[in-house]
């Protein structure tokens, strides 16, 4: 169905993965509304308690204030009126009237703020009127003159009993309002907590929600890829859950590991050729070999022989022939030498310790040198040793000879008439090698050039003009035979003025066989005056 409906199966996925951008979405959006909850919540809370903080300000307490002050001016009329009856005094009456006025303001103000609370409001009314009957001048706001004082007494009795009632009633709504606070401080107390702990549930759902969709796809992806790095080719990574972003990139991962898996394959296929290819050619040069020597040695024979005169006088023209024959028939046989040499390289790379044996550099030189002294002498040039100590390495000494042979052998033959070839044995700075010096004075390499003449059947162009001999082999066997031994190689050279070449070794170490002979502390110089 995937493969029919690429746009359906594409918009599933959409469905099903969501984007990190949504995802994030989502989660503040959640958080959101947990906080608006929460403040709801706190928000209802604090106004049921200032509600009811309210009316205990606004209503109770002044209620409990006017049955006060009911009592209070209804003792001042007494007092007043009592006092008139005895004395007559007019002040009394005053007192009197001032104390029923502030009597009627204050019931005035009680009936107001009980609001029809309080039941027994009625019965006070009624008593305090009774008692205003029986004191009050009828028509007028004076004290009567004469007062049944029993009568009034009980009056008055009757009326501050009723208003213990008012009051009871007035202490009973108090209480009442302050258990509704407490109940709802309470109820609001635990609205909160309980939106808190819904709020914190709801937040750590949505955070397992985006761990979910983020956090663990991408902790497998990265087990994935660290599986793949440990070598398991056949890791891929989950595309069933996780963001849309994660979901691609988790994709493109399995698509470039199967494209990676795909180039190591091919990679280990074209080794294989390669290696099938390169003992083809092993195979094909170790056969050829006695064919390609066999009658090169007999050409050289024959030209050798005719040279010589053996099979009749020669004349100049055909001396000349002869000579130019027997000049390529030569370089036809290095050629094929250096050929096998590098074939036997190749061949015996991971063999190459069965003849390493422990050697006096410093011997190995002094031979090289003394054998080159014909091709010194040949071309006028001086070749000079310094070195004042045995050397000791541990190498193939036939191996190592070639090396040293191909460079102070270059050395001699680049280096014009009455030129300098100088060769130098020394330890390298961090000690734990020997360090061969080999500088001259020849034509110099063009600058370049000079990283190039490590590749085979590479030569510099100056020595091509000048029509050097030579295959274009030496450097590159010389650099292999010196790091199968462990060594590296350096070139530098300046154009006309001279090349120097650095062959680095390392010691031979105790544990290898001591060293069998030890050259002379004077090393040869060759002088061609």
């Amino acid at each position: 169905m995937s493969a029919r409906f690429p746009a359906l199966t594409r918009a599933l996925d959409r469905v099903r993965h969501r984007g990190v951008r949504a995802i994030l979405l989502q989660v503040l959006a959640l958080l959101c509304l947990v906080l608006l909850f929460t403040g709801a919540t706190a928000l209802w809370g604090l106004h049921t308690v200032q509600l009811n903080v309210a009316t205990t300000r606004t209503t109770i307490t002044p209620l409990v204030d006017a049955t006060h002050q009911v009592e209070a001016t209804l003792l001042r009329a007494q007092t007043a009126a009592r006092g008139y009856a005895v004395s007559g005094d007019r002040t009394f009456a005053r007192e009197y009237a001032e104390a029923t006025a502030d009597l009627t303001a204050a019931r005035d103000v009680l009936g107001e703020v009980a609001a029809g609370r309080l039941p027994q409001l009625r019965s006070l009314n009624e008593s305090v009127d009774t008692w205003l009957g029986l004191t009050r001048e009828p028509g007028r706001d004076t004290p009567r003159r004469s007062l049944d004082l029993p009568t009034t007494t009980s009056a008055m009795d009757r009326a501050l009993g009723t208003l213990e009632d008012v009051r009871a009633d007035a202490s009973r709504l108090r209480e009442q309002r302050r258990a509704d606070l407490n109940r709802s401080m309470t109820l609001a107390a635990a609205a909160v907590v309980t939106a808190a702990m819904l709020s914190i549930a709801v937040a750590f759902l949505a955070l397992g929600r985006a761990d979910r969709a983020l956090g663990a796809p991408l902790l497998a992806l990265q087990c994935t890829v660290a599986r793949q790095r440990a070598g398991d080719h056949d890791a891929v990574a989950e595309t069933s859950h996780g963001a849309l972003e994660v979901v691609g990139l988790a994709a493109s991962f399995n698509a470039f590991t199967r494209e990676a898996r795909d180039v190591v394959e091919q990679r280990e296929r074209t080794l294989e050729q390669l290696t099938e290819l390169n003992r083809q050619k092993s195979v094909f040069v170790s056969t050829t070999n006695h064919e390609l020597r066999t009658p090169l040695t007999s050409i050289s024979g024959y030209v050798e022989m005719l040279q010589d005169g053996d099979f009749g006088s020669v004349g100049p023209e055909q001396a000349r022939v002869l000579e130019v024959v027997r000049r390529n028939t030569e370089r036809l046989r290095l050629l094929i030498e250096d050929l096998l040499l590098i074939n036997k390289l190749d061949q015996d790379q991971e063999n190459r310790s069965a003849r390493h044996r422990v050697m006096d550099l410093a011997e190995c030189v002094s031979g090289v040198v003394t054998n080159l002294v014909p091709q010194a002498a040949a071309g006028e040039v001086t070749v000079h040793v310094d070195t004042d100590a045995s050397w000791p390495v541990f190498g193939d000494r036939d191996r190592l000879e070639r090396a040293v042979t191909n460079v102070v052998g270059n050395a001699i033959k680049f280096t014009p008439p009455h030129g300098a070839v100088s060769l130098t044995l020394k330890g390298t700075p961090d000690g734990t090698g020997v360090r061969l010096t080999c500088t001259d004075t020849g034509m110099g390499i063009p600058e370049k050039e000079v990283g190039s003449l490590f590749t085979s059947f590479t030569r510099a162009s100056n020595a091509t003009a000048q029509q050097v001999p030579g295959t274009g082999l030496g450097l590159v066997i010389m650099r292999t035979i010196v790091e199968q031994h462990g060594g590296s190689v350096a070139l530098e050279s300046v154009e006309g003025e001279g090349t120097t070449v650095t062959l680095d070794l390392p010691l031979a170490t105790q544990q290898d066989e001591p060293v069998q002979r030890v050259v002379d502390a004077d090393a040869p110089c060759y002088s061609p005056e």
